[in-house]
């Protein structure tokens, strides 16, 4: 944390709350990592504090998302330590903590949080699912724009008219490496991607749709056998589990979300085997489409 490096004893204008992603703890995938942004947008707005996003690890966030309304961007050389006066917030996977609360009780002047959690029904409790994620697409405008790399890349695909198809298997196909380690044996393998194509077949009822996955081995298996379409390129995690920080792989990341959020209808596949990701649900958030889930 090079922020530890420059001490300064002056106290800021305004209290502030600063989300940090600079390698020093895992956070999760990139919706992970815009749960925890919203949800201390959202503290920040309502306890009238200054809001920054140090997000450099592992690669600079205003690359694909750009400050729209709200002026986050902060670089570590711009940050001085106060040994009394700055305090560190962990509350990754920490699901039971109310966020408020929590920086009522330590009276800092400027906070280093390390979130990954939508805390959007501690916040909001009288909202109810779909004002939530209302609130939710606001603020995610209200911070974010798409940079001109992102767009570009959006824009050299067709999105016209389309559904969008997403499953999230970890690692029981046996190509991703995750937190998990099961892998099926290959005959149940066959089986899962069968059903799951049949009921995308059904689904989609000869309209244009992508599919998006975590596993290349049933986005071939899929395009292979049907005229579902996908994004070229590989399916990456952001936390890096293969240790490959290339750019290319963190733009296939938010491709596939901006893209999901541009389609008509989203469907998020799942069995019992495989893993419920909230990627698509957050991608339909941004894009105000409808969400279904489809559990199999």
């Amino acid at each position: 944390m090079r922020y530890f490096k420059s001490i300064s004893f002056s106290k800021p204008e305004q209290k502030q709350i600063i989300v940090c992603f600079d390698g020093v703890f895992p956070h999760g995938g990139l919706v992970d990592r815009l749960k925890g942004i919203i949800s201390f947008y959202q503290v920040a707005k309502t306890l009238d504090y200054d809001f920054k996003i140090l997000f450099y690890n592992p690669f600079a966030l205003d690359q694909f998302l750009e400050p729209n309304q709200v002026n986050w961007l902060i670089k570590p050389e711009a940050i001085r330590w106060h040994p009394f006066k700055d305090q560190f917030i962990h509350v990754v996977n920490d699901f039971n903590v109310n966020p408020i609360e929590l920086i009522k009780q330590k009276k800092a002047n400027r906070y280093f949080v390390y979130a990954n959690i939508d805390y959007g029904r501690t916040l909001f409790p009288h909202l109810n699912e779909d004002e939530l994620g209302q609130q939710w697409n606001t603020d995610f405008t209200s911070l974010f724009k798409i940079s001109d790399l992102l767009n570009q890349r959006l824009q050299e695909i067709n999105t016209s008219n389309f559904i969008a198809f997403h499953t999230r298997f970890t690692s029981i196909m046996g190509d991703f490496k995750d937190t998990t380690s099961l892998v099926l044996p290959e005959a149940a393998q066959e089986q899962l991607k069968y059903k799951l194509l049949e009921n995308i077949k059904t689904l989609s009822a000869n309209k244009t749709a992508y599919i998006f996955s975590d596993s290349i081995n049933f986005i071939n298996y899929v395009t292979a056998n049907s005229s579902i379409k996908a994004v070229e390129g590989m399916p990456f995690h952001m936390d890096n589990f293969e240790k490959n920080s290339q750019i290319e792989g963190h733009l296939k990341t938010l491709i596939d979300f901006f893209m999901i959020s541009k389609s008509s209808q989203v469907y998020f596949l799942k069995t019992e085997a495989m893993y419920n990701s909230s990627f698509s649900k957050y991608a339909a958030i941004v894009g105000e489409t409808t969400f279904t889930y489809v559990d199999l």
